[in-house]
Parts: C-alpha cells; structure tokens; sequence
C-alpha cells in the first residue's frame, strides 16, 4: 500500500514538473519579435523580407497565445471572423501558427501551420514551414524586441444584451474592460457581412454605452430581421450578441 501511494506521488509530481515546463517554453515566447522572412511558394517568392511578430497572453484556448504578424503568410488582418494562435510543442520542438475562422453562426474551420525550430535560445529562434506536397517553404529568423511594451489583454470582458430586444428604432449595449484596451464594435447580418461599424478604437477601463440606430454604414435603413452584433477587444476576446429589429 505504501509503494502505491509513493508511486502515484511521483507519478503526480513528473506530471506537474512535464506541465510546468511546456507551459514555460511557451512562456518564454511571448514578446514583440522582429526579424527576416523567406518564402518559396508556387504564387510568389522573395528572401530577406521585415516582419514583426506579437505575441500576448490571451484567446480561449488552452496551451496556446494568441499573435498578431505583419507576414501575410502567417496572418490575415482583413479576415474579421478569424482568431490567430500561437503554441509550442517542446517535445518535438515545434512552433505552431493556428487560425480558427468563425461566423456568427459558429466555426468554419482552421488552419494550422507547423515549423521546425532548427535555432532557439531566449532571445532568437530560427523556424522553417515545409509544405507535406513540397510546393512551400517558409522560414523566419527572429529576435526579441526587448524596448517594445506588449499591452496586456484585459482578464475581464464583457458585452451586454441590448435594450430593448427586439427594437425599433434604436437600442444600446454596454461595453466593460478591466484594463484599458483596443478593439472594435460590429454589427453583422446572420450571412456575416458586415452591415454597421459601431466603434474602433480605444476602449477605457470601465462601461462605455453604446447604441445602433437600425442603419447600415451608409446611412440606409436596413431590413427587419436578426443580427449580430460583435466585440473583439486586442484581436482575442469576441464575445457577441444577437439582435432583432422590427418595423
């Protein structure tokens, strides 16, 4: 009985020490890198090509930070229903690049783009992208940016039901952060299109009220129906809201 209970101790401890030290690699990325990219794709090929690489503490994913990239290959910033990950296998010494697209109706699908470290130290990494076909390649070659302050994500985000629901002609929400941040206020049709821009740009800490008067960014009233109206707040947290007007 007594070996039993000392066996599950270890066993408890070598699992707690191996959690530890994944968490701790993937720790030891976060930062603003710059750096040189090079690519060879049937589409396009340069070499020695600026990038810069955030990544922050955040998203609704576990063992994985979320990232934002000035590499077009890596990140798409016209994508508005995409979240963007970045996660580190340890044991295989692998850096992963995964995007999740999302509709207002749920998950379309993601992506997942896995590189070999073949240079790594607290400061640098050197990661290469080989396609399984053999038709691109992809490597970066990062370095810390130790002047550059990440702003942190909020632990706290929170969007209300608007009032009233349904509507006409107008209704409000409320919009709450803990920490001072960054992000936009959209509101989508069921097909996700965008149909009215409510806000972009800084959100303070505390509640902000904000309202939608039935007209899409033109100007022109829009139709009965449902929509959704949507919060991203430093490219991570969405939470959203359904909407319905009548006339």
């Amino acid at each position: 009985m007594g070996n039993t209970s000392l066996r599950v101790k270890i066993l408890l401890v070598f699992i707690y020490l191996v959690s530890f030290s994944n968490a701790q690699g993937l720790v030891n990325f976060l930062g603003h890198w710059t750096g040189v990219e090079a690519l060879d794709s049937p589409s396009i090929t340069y070499d020695n090509r600026s990038i810069s690489i955030v990544i922050s503490e955040g998203g609704d994913r576990e063992g994985f930070h979320v990232y934002s990239s000035s590499c077009e290959f890596l990140y798409n910033e016209d994508l508005d229903w995409a979240y963007h990950y970045f996660g580190f296998d340890k044991d295989t010494d692998q850096v992963i690049f995964l995007r999740r697209f999302i509709t207002p109706l749920g998950v379309l699908g993601y992506e997942e783009l896995v590189y070999d470290l073949t240079e790594w130290s607290t400061d640098h990494f050197v990661a290469e992208y080989d396609a399984q076909d053999g038709t691109t390649f992809h490597q970066i070659r990062m370095d810390i940016n130790l002047l550059d302050i990440i702003e942190p994500l909020p632990s706290r985000v929170n969007l209300s039901h608007n009032f009233p629901n349904p509507f006409n002609p107008s209704t409000s929400l409320y919009v709450s952060v803990d920490l001072d941040s960054r992000g936009s206020l959209v509101v989508f049709d069921l097909t996700g299109q965008e149909v009215r821009r409510l806000y972009d740009g800084r959100f303070e800490q505390g509640h902000k009220r904000f309202s939608w008067d039935g007209l899409d960014d033109q100007g022109n009233p829009v139709s009965s129906g449902m929509y959704i109206c949507r919060l991203l707040i430093n490219g991570s947290h969405v939470q959203a809201q359904r909407m319905t007007l009548i006339k």
